[in-house]
This record gives structure tokens, C-alpha cells and sequence, in this order.
């Protein structure tokens, strides 16, 4: 097995597992029971994720004129938001993880059914033929429950039965989480330099565009509802970070050879994505925790 393939098959899903965990020590069934106080920052994510995300990937593949392969592949990316990435973000950004991780079990459910929809229509948009989009439905669901409900679960437990305990390796728990996260995302990046440079020669501007846009809307969208800080902070992110892994999936692999499109070309603007998603975000972290402190005891928080 290849060093990369290493990292993205073994350490990243336990990197992803242990922060998970850690989110779960910071959290109560009260931070999950408060959702009901901000349904309109429930709707307003989901809206932000399944309806404008997909119209501005339409609207950006039309402005840059792309070819039906990377054009069909920019909106299989936009049909797959959120994920566990950006509950990891939205709880190092001190955002509202309990929102986030709704989001992510919500839109994982819906995007089922949207993503044959949307990836069906680009397809015939774009190339010309209306393709029916199977999905590894069972496998998704499975992976969702394995990355965020047991391991948050398991750590929600924790704090039920050792609240001291947590409180005490919080902060430790937290930089050990950001850096290793830090660490195999750099990684990964090293090892596959030279695609991803040869990719992003050709995507790396409407991915660009794609990133800071919707993260813009994303925020937009808290400000404009008059939610709380960490609420925005959470859509901003949620809306900006897309389930990267699944689009390429999807682009490389589910819809390799229909009417003749290359996989390898359509998974491109997933494969940059994934690593310019990160721009915005990052800034997004460095005000939420300057704003909030470093500390994820009040993560769950609804301030």
C-alpha cells in the first residue's frame, strides 16, 4: 500500500474518530435539545447546502466555460455537502457542533435522493444524456453512523459519568486534535503535490470561487437571520465545506464512461476543492477562537 494511501485509509479516519470523541466530551443531550430554540439556522443550513450550493456550481461551470467533464464534476461536488469534516471544523472554529452535526445526519439522509438528481442533471446539461446515478446507499448511511454518532456518543458518555475528568484533558485533547488533523491534511497534501498542482492549473480558480462564495453565503445567511455568533460561524462552514471523498467517488468512479466522460477529469474539481475549502475556513477558525478562547468546554453552546 502506498505512503498516501496510508494516510487517507488509516490514519485519517482515526485522526477523524478521535476528534470526534473529543467533541463528544464537550457536549450534553441539552446542546442537542436546544436545536429546537434556532430552527430557522436548522432550515437555513439545509437550504444553503441542497438548494444554492448546486445553483451556483450551475452558475460557475457557466461562467468559466468548462468542459462537460470538469463541468459535470463541479456540480457532483456541489450535490455533496458537509460530512464529518466539517463537524471537525465547525468544533475547531468553536462553532455550534451540536447544528453542525444535525446538518451532517440531515443532509446525509437527503442527499440520497439529491445527488442522482443533481449529477442526472448536469449530465444532461452538459453532455447531453440524462443518466440514472446509483448510490452506495447502505454504505453512506453506515459511514455516518461509524464517524459521528458512536464516536460523539461514546464521548457524550464520558463526560456523563467523569464531567471532572474531561474538563481536566479538554484543552490538551483539543491541540492534540487540531495538530493531528493539521499533520495528516499536510501530509496528504505533500505526498500528492504534483497531481493536485496539475489539477489546480485547470480548476483552481472556479474551485477557488466556488469555496469563498459559499462560505460568504453561508455567513450571510446567519447574519441575515440574526442568529448567534456561533450559529453563524457554524453555516458559514457548513454551507463552505463539501464531502469531498463522496464527490470524487461519485465524478471518478459512479459516472466513469457514461457518454464517453473521463472519471479521472470529472473528480477534479472534488479532488482541489477539498484542499482549498480550507482557505476560508482556516480563517474562520483563527476569529472563532480568538473570539470564544481556546478552551472547547462551551462548544455546544448556543452564544
Amino acid at each position: 500500500m502506498e505512503e498516501s494511501n496510508v494516510l487517507v485509509e488509516v490514519f485519517l479516519p482515526v485522526i477523524l474518530l478521535l476528534i470526534m470523541f473529543g467533541m463528544g466530551m464537550t457536549l450534553t443531550p441539552r446542546d442537542f435539545a436546544n436545536l429546537r430554540k434556532y430552527p430557522r439556522a436548522v432550515g437555513a443550513g439545509l437550504i444553503g447546502q441542497l438548494v444554492l450550493l448546486p445553483a451556483v456550481g450551475f452558475a460557475l461551470a457557466g461562467l468559466w466555460g468548462l468542459t462537460p467533464a470538469l463541468a459535470v464534476g463541479l456540480i457532483v461536488l456541489t450535490a455533496c455537502p458537509g460530512g464529518t469534516t466539517s463537524n471537525v471544523v465547525s468544533f475547531l472554529a468553536r462553532g455550534d457542533v451540536p447544528l453542525s452535526v444535525a446538518l451532517t445526519a440531515f443532509n446525509s439522509c437527503i442527499v440520497v435522493f439529491t445527488i442522482p438528481l443533481y449529477a442526472g442533471l448536469a449530465m444532461d446539461v452538459y453532455s447531453g444524456e440524462a443518466v440514472d446515478v446509483p448510490l452506495p446507499v447502505v454504505n453512506m448511511m453506515v459511514q455516518v453512523f461509524m464517524f459521528t454518532i458512536v464516536p460523539i456518543g461514546l464521548g457524550m458518555t464520558l463526560r456523563a459519568f467523569a464531567p471532572v475528568f474531561c474538563k481536566r484533558i479538554g484543552p490538551a485533547y483539543d491541540r492534540f486534535a487540531a495538530l493531528g488533523f493539521l499533520f495528516i491534511l499536510l501530509a496528504i497534501v505533500w505526498e500528492s503535490r504534483e497531481n493536485i498542482l496539475a489539477m489546480a492549473a485547470v480548476v483552481g480558480g472556479v474551485t477557488a470561487a466556488l469555496a469563498v462564495i459559499m462560505t460568504a453565503i453561508g455567513l450571510l445567511l446567519g447574519v441575515v437571520l440574526s442568529v448567534g455568533t456561533r450559529q453563524v460561524i457554524t453555516l458559514g462552514i457548513e454551507v463552505g465545506i463539501q464531502n469531498t471523498l463522496l464527490g470524487m467517488v461519485v465524478a471518478g468512479a459512479v459516472l466513469d464512461g457514461v457518454r464517453g466522460l473521463d472519471g479521472e477529469i470529472m473528480y477534479m474539481p472534488a479532488a482541489v476543492y477539498g484542499l482549498l475549502m480550507f482557505v476560508p475556513a482556516l480563517g474562520i477558525i483563527a476569529y472563532g477562537r480568538r473570539r470564544f478562547g481556546a478552551t472547547p468546554e462551551t462548544a455546544g453552546a448556543s452564544a
